[in-house]
């Protein structure tokens, strides 16, 4: 379950809001004309969406609001919901049992298992805590959230400052100061000793290690905190046991994790989706 408060300095009331505001959020102003029977399912979502904005209400309440969606039609829901991160100012409780939209959507997570809440914390640490089952997934995943420093558009990257260091992403993440959220795969994500040299991976930020899950089977997940003294942003990275014993690890000590700038690829949120 993910609780979402929705706010921005240029903040958007529905109360205040006309049908012509509610369809260009949501990007459905071109669907007016068209046959309900004729749109897609992230469509008909999208325009179910904008009714019960236009209702007024005080929360928004959206239980599993993908789930009867295919690949492709949450795809292209996903950025008109991030879209409503930076406009809203009602709180939304948007109910899911799939880790990506969590990592997509949630500020503050209410992880409930049996009727009952298990953990209510920040996204970021949510998804990192030893706890909760987001970091036993397959695909487990961290998210980091910062401020565009500045653009190199000569090599066409974007360097991201987050807690404990910066990140250099690629495309033009821009205007400065402007804030991102990104993912990382724990599985993107190697650790060392020292520094990488003479290596391809750009990114190589110095952590603490928090602790370890997974020692006796094939494959490590190590929860770390970003920075030199560890006061950084929450990362996981998954690495196999054969690196975890050769690499001598414990509680506390400082590595680098190194992450391929390819593998975070861009922000999880902040761009304008297109129609």
């Amino acid at each position: 379950t993910v609780i979402r408060g929705l706010s921005s300095a240029e903040t958007w009331a529905p109360a205040a809001a006309a049908l012509e505001e509610v369809s260009a959020l949501l990007g459905v102003d071109r669907l007016m004309g068209r046959d309900v029977a004729k749109l897609s399912g992230g469509e008909r979502q999208r325009v179910a969406i904008g009714r019960a904005l236009l209702s007024r209400p005080k929360i928004l309440l959206m239980d599993e609001p993908l789930s009867a969606l295919d690949r492709m039609s949450k795809e292209e829901i996903l950025p008109y919901l991030e879209k409503l991160h930076d406009r809203l100012s009602i709180p939304v409780l948007y109910v899911s049992h799939d880790a990506s939209e969590v990592e997509r959507l949630a500020d503050t997570v209410v992880a409930m298992k049996g009727g009952r809440v298990q953990a209510v914390l920040p996204a970021a640490e949510a998804l990192t805590d030893p706890r909760l089952p987001f970091g036993r997934a397959p695909d487990a995943a961290s998210i980091l959230t910062g401020l565009v420093r500045r653009v190199d558009r000569d090599y066409g990257l974007s360097e991201v400052a987050v807690a404990g260091g910066s990140l250099l992403i690629p495309g033009d993440l821009g205007p400065q100061g402007a804030r991102r959220r990104l993912r990382a795969m724990a599985s993107d994500v190697s650790l060392g000793r020292a520094a990488p040299r003479d290596s391809s991976i750009l990114n190589a930020l110095p952590a603490r290690v928090l602790g370890a899950e997974g020692a006796e089977g094939p494959t490590v997940t190590v929860r770390l905190a970003l920075g030199e003294g560890g006061g950084g942003a929450a990362l996981l990275s998954r690495i196999s046991r054969l690196s975890w014993e050769r690499l001598v690890l414990a509680e506390g000590e400082l590595v680098y994790a190194r992450i391929k700038a390819a593998a975070l690829g861009g922000p999880l949120n902040g761009g304008e989706p297109t129609a």
